[in-house]
């Protein structure tokens, strides 16, 4: 199965043992240049904490609280039709919110048997870390993976297969980033576009003041850069290539799931399991500044599933964080 999941990533290669943690929900790795620790709880997945990179830290918490799932038809409350028949013959079923908690991970069988697969492979002469947990949640398989270059990248990505109703969906991975660059809080955020004018911070550059809600811009090459302020040291967040049969990073958002990013200023309680539910958006956004604060980037996926492709054809996606120093 394992072996499976790093073909589709286009990261297979030679795989040797690092430590594991048997049932443990937390523990700690050292990779490289890398330093963190992981930990299962409050139903946001597999997160990582602490990370550091060549001594530096990078992020205080990177999680994924939710996936929601929104079909083309669902059950309709006002509908007394909807109410009869096969929901897989009329894809009236969703949305979904689904959560990865340790009751619904299993054990990985290409992984030791173990929960929490913890392991290094080397790829294109590159090494790199992978960390990722196998769930079922209904008629879904999910694998959720965090994987780490030894030259300062992290891909988080999200494997998914299965389908609640033979119809066609949208799945979107929300992952959330609590930068902690070097550790003080002084974060500054920028959205970078190609060909875009001088706003004062030179061509292409665009500094967010207050908490905002954005969108990808393929057209444009759209990145995002979170910055220390004092030290410039920072991190790029680059849209993901996709992997086969989706060639590309989808922006299939609609009124369901209408952001790709979002930066919220970082406040502890809102650290906390999906509160919206299946159907409710991302909040938090009061309209605070955000300029030189401590801050919460959450970077939003859209993964289209055609129905046609079956349920056992493994979807995969995810962005790239890359460290800039």
């Amino acid at each position: 199965m394992l072996r499976r999941f790093l073909s589709l990533a286009l990261l297979g290669g030679l795989l040797w043992s690092l430590p594991t943690y048997a049932e443990d929900r937390f523990g700690h790795v050292d990779f490289e240049l890398w330093s963190l620790d992981w930990e299962i709880r409050d139903d946001t997945g597999l997160a990582l904490r602490n990370v550091f990179f060549d001594h530096e830290k990078i992020l205080a918490k990177a999680s994924m609280p939710v996936i929601r799932v929104k079909y083309d038809k669902e059950r309709h409350w006002w509908n007394p039709f909807s109410l009869g028949g096969s929901r897989e013959a009329t894809g009236r079923c969703g949305p979904f919110q689904d959560r990865l908690s340790w009751t619904n991970i299993i054990p990985i069988e290409d992984c030791g048997d173990q929960k929490v697969c913890v392991q290094t492979y080397q790829h294109g002469g590159i090494k790199w870390l992978e960390l990722g947990v196998y769930a079922r949640i209904g008629e879904y398989h999910i694998y959720q993976v965090w994987y780490l270059s030894q030259d300062g990248e992290i891909h988080p990505i999200a494997h998914s297969r299965g389908l609640s109703c033979n119809t066609n969906h949208v799945h979107h991975p929300y992952w959330r980033l609590d930068f902690d660059i070097d550790g003080n809080g002084l974060d500054q955020v920028f959205r970078y576009d190609t060909s875009a004018p001088d706003t004062g911070w030179g061509p292409g550059w665009h500094k967010y003041t207050n908490e905002v809600n954005d969108t990808k811009l393929s057209a444009t090459n759209r990145v995002w850069f979170v910055r220390d302020h004092p030290t410039g040291h920072g991190v790029w967040i680059i849209p993901g290539t996709a992997y086969s049969p989706v060639t590309e990073e989808s922006t299939a958002r609609d009124t369901f799931s209408d952001m790709d990013i979002a930066v919220r200023r970082n406040k502890r309680w809102e650290d906390e399991p999906w509160p919206f539910a299946a159907r409710g958006e991302l909040a938090y956004d009061e309209g605070e500044g955000i300029q030189e604060q401590d801050i919460v980037f959450w970077y939003v996926g859209h993964l289209p599933h055609v129905a046609s492709l079956g349920a056992t054809k493994w979807l995969v996606l995810g962005p790239v964080l890359r460290v800039h120093r």
